[in-house]
Parts: C-alpha cells; structure tokens; sequence
C-alpha cells in the first residue's frame, strides 16, 4: 500500500502555503507571505530520498514518502485511507485471482489535473 501511494499519489499538488518569515531552500530565498506550491509527487520521486523513484517496487523500505503531506498539513484520514485501500485491494485479488488489465498499458489514460491523480478508466478482466 504504501509504495502505491509514494508511485502513484491521489493528491500531487495541495494548496499553496504561505511563508510566516523569510526561508532559504536551497540558496533560494523567499520572503515573508510569498506562497509555496509543494510538489508531493515531485517529492515522492525524488533520487536523493528514493533509489530508483521512478520504479514500482512493492518491497521498497525504508518508505518515507510524503502522500499525506507531512507534518502539521498531515492529512487527518491518511490511516482510514489506508486502511479502506488495503481492504478494498485484498477483497478485489481474493475475489478475482487472474484479476489482470484488459488494455495495454499505454492505453490507460489520466486525469488531467495538477491537483487530483488517478486514471480516467481502469478496464479490467475479472476472472
């Protein structure tokens, strides 16, 4: 569950914050009251906190990916989200075994919003 969120987040961009007081990143300074636009899919491909970001490994660890935000913008359903995920992926494999894609996948299209990831459609045979 967790390398599916880090791989694909829901959420890729959330509203911007405002800085309270004047912040260098990276020999970049930002005022006070300019926004910051966090990039969580960005983050959660990053090369210097993830080997090979750009990989699906379902055994990654350690896996400190950033999905829910982080600190005190953690996002307050992240267990539950979790939780209904991991219910909802075990049901659906035990119920189809042979679960596999009914279209290649360079067919499967996504959403077209910076805010909001996820396919448009997720044709499957259910077998």
């Amino acid at each position: 569950m967790e390398e599916l969120l880090r791989f694909s987040n829901p959420v890729e961009q959330p509203p911007p914050r405002f800085t309270r007081e004047e912040v260098t990143i990276r020999g970049v300074t930002i005022p006070p009251g300019e926004a910051v636009m966090p990039l969580l899919a960005a983050a959660n491909r990053d090369e210097a906190a993830f080997e090979r970001p750009d990989r699906l490994d379902i055994t990654r660890e350690p896996n400190r990916h950033v999905a829910f935000g982080l600190g005190l913008h953690y996002c307050l359903g992240a267990p539950l989200a979790r939780l209904e995920g991991r219910i909802a992926l075990v049901a659906l494999v035990r119920r189809f075994p042979r679960l596999r894609l009914a279209v290649d996948p360079a067919r499967l299209r996504w959403r077209s919003s910076i805010n909001l990831h996820g396919l448009r459609a997720l044709p499957l045979h259910l077998t």
